[in-house]
């Protein structure tokens, strides 16, 4: 009987992951991570330039992504995602970040209203270089489904090379995050964004 309300609870979460923008599984909860202390949200917000992250659906192959953070009026961050996807040029996508007021670096994070909040967590930064997010859900502890993105500042330390970064990928594996998940695009050749080509 165990066996049987085992599957059925694998069965359900396969479902469920089967409806999530994120193919990055692994077996098991999710890693028992920390979160940056005395979180500020001001010196966190402008740009920040994607270096590296999991695998995702919603943004297979695009590069040159950039994230614009700004701090509405109630407290929120408006979020602007930006990047260029082969084939079809620019898009973009405007998110509403809540920090949760017990512990600033916990964001939770949607993109449209009927979107339950996913978890934007900043694991670490130093506000003027890079930035570790990290946003993680688990299945019945059988199994979690992750995604990671190293952001920087800099567009230059976005180049596709692991080694410009590896001080923040070393930070994600002493997390018990598995580095080797994460992908490389960076922002080298953008095709500039008034031509769509």
């Amino acid at each position: 009987m165990y066996a049987q309300i085992q599957f059925a609870c694998l069965l359900v979460a396969v479902c469920l992951v089967g409806s999530i923008s994120a193919q990055v599984y692994s077996r098991g909860p999710c890693p028992e991570v920390t979160v940056q202390e005395n979180f500020d949200v001001n010196r966190y917000l402008g740009i920040w330039y994607e270096a590296a992250r999991f695998y995702t659906t919603f943004q297979k192959d695009s590069r040159c992504v950039v994230a614009n953070y700004t701090l509405k009026d109630n407290g929120h961050i408006n979020v602007l995602n930006s990047g260029y996807f082969p084939g079809e040029g620019y898009g973009s996508d405007v998110g509403d970040g809540k920090p949760n007021p017990d512990n600033p670096a916990k964001i939770g994070l949607k993109f449209n209203t009927l979107q339950p909040r996913g978890k934007y967590w900043v694991l670490d930064t130093d506000y003027d270089t890079y930035t570790l997010v990290h946003s993680c859900s688990s299945f019945f502890d059988l199994f979690n489904v992750q995604l990671n993105w190293i952001l920087v500042r800099d567009s230059s330390l976005s180049t596709g090379d692991a080694s410009k970064i590896q001080p923040q990928l070393t930070k994600f594996e002493k997390q018990g995050i598995y580095i080797d998940r994460f992908q490389f695009y960076g922002h080298v050749n953008c095709p500039p964004k008034d031509t769509g080509v």
